[in-house]
């Protein structure tokens, strides 16, 4: 993890140091996040508030691929987003990102701006497909405010990813990323960072080490590489143990020897998929803080509806009676006895401990989202 200073530094963030307030916020957050108290005094350091939820792609790990809806399509309104940001005085970490694709939000540069000049301190980032960045948008982004641009891939080769990312093809997003690192260059632009990320599924196996020689031909500022993810809406690892690990490997000796900048990296172990670890997660704490675009507070990991489980609305109700309110408190208090809290996450844990165990096909381990949405609206 990288220290205080050097966050400081890569993010050209030393307006902090004009806000005392901001800055024992986070030494009191951190203290907190390790002591894990019922009610927490200090406010979440990091939020991500979503822009839209529509998106141009249908990936192969995501509902969309599975042709499910289990929620209200929409864009934030303008007016509602500073209402949400409002009640975030002191956050270090923005994300304008949620279930959607946020270069597709008509007022994505008027919020980024707006952001910027509100929260000068903060590290504002999104996480994008890249596919709906042209010329015009390029541009734009090199001083719109935006202090990091993470721009998923999953693939190095075009057939892969047709298979990953359904929608969209490698060739165009190829010359979007080029492009992008030309126009930084010409306009001699610090931010964004541009970073290029990898999620390793099923369909893309064997293609992480051709993904970082790729990354470090485009001379990206930095790569992400996630190995799994816990939804609980359709991805089933059919991949062996002994494959990730091989891969992983190979692509951090690949990594060293082209000097790329790695931020995210796995640990290369199986230890996180042993079935005797006991429940445990840092959510509950806001290590991840989660608003949709209509508002609403969901788990803060890969539940990104209402419909599944919420804590309540930001647009209704006061953000502090949400964050030390009932329900907080009571995931808090099982989370530090080891019980998954509600059925979502109980399936997240089982889908950990579970990962590289051997499965037939159609067989997932899930609860389904009908069970999950009925269970979270009996809980309520």
């Amino acid at each position: 993890m990288m220290n205080a200073l050097g966050k400081l530094v890569e993010n050209d963030a030393f307006e902090i140091l004009l806000h005392p307030k901001v800055l024992r916020n986070y030494l009191l957050f951190i203290k907190e996040f390790k002591e894990r108290p019922l009610v927490m005094k200090s406010h979440p350091i990091g939020v991500e508030i979503e822009m839209t939820n529509r998106c141009n792609l249908a990936c192969v790990q995501c509902l969309r691929s599975q042709g499910l809806k289990p929620y209200k399509l929409g864009d934030i309104d303008p007016d509602n987003y500073k209402r949400i940001l409002d009640q975030f005085p002191y956050v270090m970490n923005i994300s304008l990102n949620g279930f959607g694709e946020p270069m597709m939000y008509k007022h994505f540069f008027e919020i980024v701006a707006y952001t910027r000049k509100v929260r000068p301190w903060a590290k504002i980032g999104i996480y994008t497909n890249g596919i709906l960045i042209d010329e015009e948008k390029a541009y734009r982004l090199m001083d719109c405010g935006l202090t990091e641009l993470d721009i998923s891939i999953d693939a190095a080769y075009p057939d892969t990813y047709k298979r990953v990312r359904r929608g969209g093809r490698l060739e165009v997003l190829h010359e979007n990323i080029h492009r992008l690192m030309r126009i930084k260059k010409e306009t001699r632009s610090k931010f964004p960072l541009i970073g290029v990320n990898y999620v390793m599924v099923n369909e893309n196996e064997g293609e992480l080490v051709p993904f970082v020689e790729q990354a470090a031909d485009f001379g990206v500022d930095f790569i992400n590489c996630i190995t799994w993810a816990a939804y609980d809406w359709g991805f089933r690892n059919r991949r062996s143990k002994e494959s990730y690990l091989r891969e992983l490997e190979a692509a951090q000796k690949r990594i060293k020897e082209l000097g790329v900048r790695c931020k995210t990296f796995p640990e290369i172990s199986d230890r996180w998929t042993d079935p005797r670890k006991p429940f445990s997660c840092n959510f509950y704490w806001g290590e991840e803080f989660r608003v949709t675009f209509n508002g609403d507070i969901t788990l803060g990991c890969c539940t990104p509806f209402k419909e599944t489980f919420t804590y309540g609305n930001l647009l209704s109700q006061d953000f502090s009676e949400i964050w030390n309110g009932e329900l907080f408190q009571k995931n808090r208090k099982l989370a530090k006895e080891h019980i998954a809290p509600n059925p979502v996450c109980a399936s997240c844990d089982r889908f950990c401990k579970s990962f590289f165990s051997d499965k037939s096909e159609g067989e997932g381990g899930f609860i389904s989202l009908e069970a999950l949405a009925s269970s979270a609206k009996s809980e309520r």
